[in-house]
Formats: C-alpha cells, structure tokens, sequence
C-alpha cells in the first residue's frame, strides 16, 4: 500500500495531482456527509412538526392540513386582491369627484379668477393634495378677502396695517425666493421669501405691482398670476 512521505500505511484518499495521500481529503468528506446528515435532520423535524400541528388542528394527515392552508393562503391573497382593487376604485371616484367639483367652481368663478386659474394650470399646476397651492378656482382670494384671514401676516415684518395702506394704494411689493414669472409663488413677507430661498444672505427676488395680478392664498401669500401678461 503507497505511503505519504515519513512512511506508514494510509488511510487516506490518494492524490493524483500531488502523487500522495491528503488528510484534507477524508476531512472534507466527512465535513460533507456531516452538513448533509444536518439537512435531513432538520427535514425530519420539521415534517414531525408539520404532522404535530397537523394532529394538534384536528386533520386526519399532513396532506390534508398542506391542503387546507394552501386555500386559506389564497383566500387571503383574495381579500388582499380584492381591497386592493377597492383602493384603486374609491381613489378614482375621488378623483372624478374633485374633478366635477373644480369644473362645477370654474362654471361659477368670477372672469378674473377663471383667467387666473387657467394661467396657473398651464404654467404651475398643483399635482398633490397636500401643499398649499391654487387648485380650483374658489380658492383664490381677491387681497381684499385676505385682509380678516385669521392666519394671515404670520411673519412679522408685514402686517394687516400694511396690506389695508397697500389695498387703498392698489399695489403691494412681492417677494420670491425665485424669479417672478407666471405661476411663481410670491409672499408679502420679505422674511418669509427669505427662509425659502435658504436664509439671510441668499438672493430673493421683488417686485411692485398692481393687488390683482396675484391669486391670493392668504394675506402671506399667492401665486403669481397677470391675466394681462402679454409675452
């Protein structure tokens, strides 16, 4: 029998590629057949688990019990399909209700307004529900109707004195913490277009005109909005 350098018979497999028996060899197959004895192990235990709970719930087999969770699991992928589905179809009907809704506030918005409302629907849309923006008509104020807004003038550096001294003179100065052009929106607070724009120090752009070219929010705030404009 072919012996590894040092003499001795061997039992371990021999190496064609070195010309001598390995030890590594008979470890590797051992840590193999180890790792495989581990599977089946765990196989085993959890077909005994299987066959406990199926006993446990009253089913006469594992089949039987593999059988009975395979519908429940797709009764549930149902339901979930099926709320899903709903979801979708009540989400739509909400959309086609605003939808309505805006068409029935244009039916019955004042000229000026409906002229806004289509400026800013072609230059600065409002696609969410949850910032502050024009999205139908009827919520564009006239600055006169701004002036009693409870949560107006919030700032600090422009008050409800001032916008009753700019609504006898007819025009204010806006601010922006961008370039004022349809659809922007604008502040009546200098302090406020600052914050925007990034803080003290950043760039923010003004501009004096007459209370009706903005489609007032609040007494803060607007959308930039000349029915006037011509490019």
């Amino acid at each position: 029998m072919p012996t590894k350098e040092g003499g001795g018979n061997q039992q371990q497999p021999f190496d064609k590629t070195t010309g001598k028996y390995t030890e590594n060899s008979s470890k590797q197959t051992f840590s193999f057949f180890g790792k495989e004895k581990s599977k089946l192990k765990f196989v085993e235990k959890m077909r005994e688990k299987e066959k406990q709970e199926a006993t446990n719930k009253g089913f006469s087999s594992v089949e039987e019990y593999k059988k009975t969770q395979e519908i429940e699991k797709q009764k549930r992928i149902n339901e979930y399909e099926k709320e899903k589905q709903f979801k979708v179809f009540e989400k739509q009907k909400k959309e086609n209700n605003i939808k309505q809704q805006i068409k029935e506030d244009i039916k019955n918005a004042p000229q000026h307004k409906k002229e806004q409302f289509d400026i800013l629907q072609k230059e600065n849309p409002m696609l969410d529900d949850y910032h502050i923006g024009v999205r139908s008509p009827k919520d564009i104020k006239y600055f006169n109707e701004v002036i009693g807004d409870k949560e107006s003038f919030s700032w600090g550096d422009y008050t409800k004195e001032d916008a009753e001294r700019d609504l006898k003179k007819g025009k204010i100065t806006i601010y922006s913490s961008y370039p004022i052009k349809q659809g922007t929106f604008v502040s009546t607070s200098k302090r406020q277009a600052q914050e925007y724009a990034g803080g003290e120090g950043k760039k923010v752009y003004q501009l004096e005109i007459p209370l009706d070219k903005v489609a007032w929010l609040s007494g803060d705030e607007g959308q930039f909005a000349d029915i006037n404009f011509k490019k």
